[in-house]
């Protein structure tokens, strides 16, 4: 979320304290610019925006300090002017909206870990010395409100218990010489939020215990048998059996040497994920679609025939 972006929602929440703090129906915006460093130029594009959105509704000009100015001696055009802002209904109503957003817990709770995680990732060369630097972060932010000490320190130590983290917890909340760790930066680079990256850690989907004798041949390279036990909710039987079958058969599917060297290495490859630690169902479609595309030209044998149905009911367990 930009700065500007986060100003607007500033701007907003502003007019409306003034308003219920002092009962008016409208506020000079150039008090919140004056107090928050906001230039002349920046103010006027904000309300601006705001007005054309529909979220402000303009007051009109407090004071006319252009002509005073001038009329002392002044340049023209060199005098400040006042911008008398009320809030519209939609600006209310977006406000409204906005605090029951940043209400919800559940959500903000799974925000402030993945933050934590995103934010750290993006540092990783550079040295961290305490968490609060994120929290000072501009854009670090929950619906346009910062992150509390308080509810950081309690997403680290959730991180930490999960083994994502490692820190120090100084007197006070601050986390101290933040890390993340190989499996933090794995729930990263997996592209999953925490909590499914967690639960798909814990639970797995169903656990497949494949014991696979090489008696068929179906087993590539110089493995006796396979053993795999995983709980990645794949069962890879089906794939190893069709990686050793074009093992075996390749040389009689009537394919030129190259075809038939790039279908063999597409075998292997395909052995390799499927009797990995735990296989993931993406790479193995991937790889058995490979697997017949490099087919497309044997389908006029027997054995084609029989690896091409092979590949379509492996890829078919995969539901």
């Amino acid at each position: 979320m930009s700065l500007r972006e986060r100003r607007r929602i500033e701007l907003l929440e502003w007019v409306e304290e003034q308003l219920r703090d002092s009962g008016s129906g409208a506020v000079d915006a150039k008090t919140w610019a004056a107090r928050n460093g906001v230039a002349d130029l920046e103010l006027r594009t904000l309300v601006d925006g705001l007005k054309a959105d529909g979220l402000l509704k303009d007051a009109g000009v407090e004071y006319d300090w252009w002509t005073a100015w001038a009329s002392i001696g002044g340049a023209v055009g060199t005098g400040a002017r006042g911008r008398r802002v009320s809030l519209a209904p939609a600006g209310v109503a977006e406000l409204q909206g906005i605090r029951a957003r940043r209400s919800n817990r559940l959500k903000r709770n799974v925000h402030v870990r993945n933050v934590i995680l995103q934010w750290l990732y993006e540092r990783e060369v550079e040295p961290v010395r305490s968490l609060t630097e994120m929290i000072n972060d501009p854009e670090v932010h929950f619906h346009w409100e910062g992150l509390t000490r308080d509810e950081v320190r309690r997403a680290f130590v959730y991180l930490s218990e999960e083994s994502m983290v490692r820190g120090r917890i100084a007197v006070g909340g601050d986390v101290l010489v933040p890390r993340l760790t190989a499996r933090g930066i794995e729930c990263v680079e997996s592209g999953a939020n925490v909590t499914d990256f967690v639960s798909r850690q814990k639970s797995g989907g169903n656990i497949y215990h494949t014991y696979l004798p090489n008696a068929q041949g179906v087993i590539v390279g110089e493995q006796q048998n396979f053993t795999q036990n995983n709980n990645a909710g794949v069962d890879p039987s089906e794939f190893v059996r069709l990686a050793g079958y074009l093992g075996q058969v390749s040389a009689t599917l009537g394919l030129e040497d190259s075809e038939r060297v790039e279908l063999e290495q597409a075998a292997q490859d395909l052995h390799a994920a499927a009797t990995s630690e735990s296989p993931e169902p993406s790479s193995l479609r991937t790889l058995t679609t490979r697997v017949l595309d490099g087919l497309a030209n044997a389908a006029g044998t027997v054995a084609g025939q029989m690896a091409l149905q092979m590949g379509q009911s492996a890829l078919g367990s995969l539901g």
